[in-house]
């Protein structure tokens, strides 16, 4: 009995080795992120944003004084100004290009038949019976049909 308890020790702990050998493997594989995330310049930015196609232009995304004034504009990627704007005087700019979404769609979204023919298949005009306006209804021509 206590052979079979040592023999199963001995094979759980040579499992957990086995783990812990394959675990490390996989973590020498895997590269490590940057420390820091790479940033692009403000230039590249803006190329990337205008080339996805998804975007109509952009507004600056401020974080110095000297572009707060740009802060809420937006900008068609034609008049989008350069950053750093003139006179930051952060020593590395942090401010970037923000892109607006295009929001219209090429998709007609219309059923291809008009609905309101269907809802004035009346033929008389249920308007002409009775005054339609609060000022028509004191004056003597609302009351001609009496």
């Amino acid at each position: 009995m206590t052979y079979v308890l040592l023999a199963l020790g001995l094979l759980l702990l040579a499992m957990g080795l086995l783990f812990l050998a394959g675990a490390r493997r996989h973590r020498r594989i895997a590269p490590r992120p940057p420390s820091q995330p790479i940033r692009l310049t403000p230039q590249a930015q803006l190329e990337r944003l205008q080339k996805a196609g998804k975007f109509r232009g952009v507004h600056i995304g401020s974080h110095c004084a000297a572009s707060s004034q740009l802060a809420g504009r937006e900008f068609s990627f034609e008049s989008a100004p350069h950053l750093p704007v003139q006179g930051c005087d952060a020593r590395v700019c942090e401010c970037g290009y923000i892109g607006l979404p295009e929001r219209r769609s090429v998709i007609d979204r219309r059923s291809g038949r008009d609905r309101r023919d269907s809802l004035r298949t009346d033929s008389n005009d249920r308007r002409a019976q009775r005054p339609r306006r609060v000022v028509d209804l004191n004056s003597w021509a609302a009351h001609r049909h009496l």
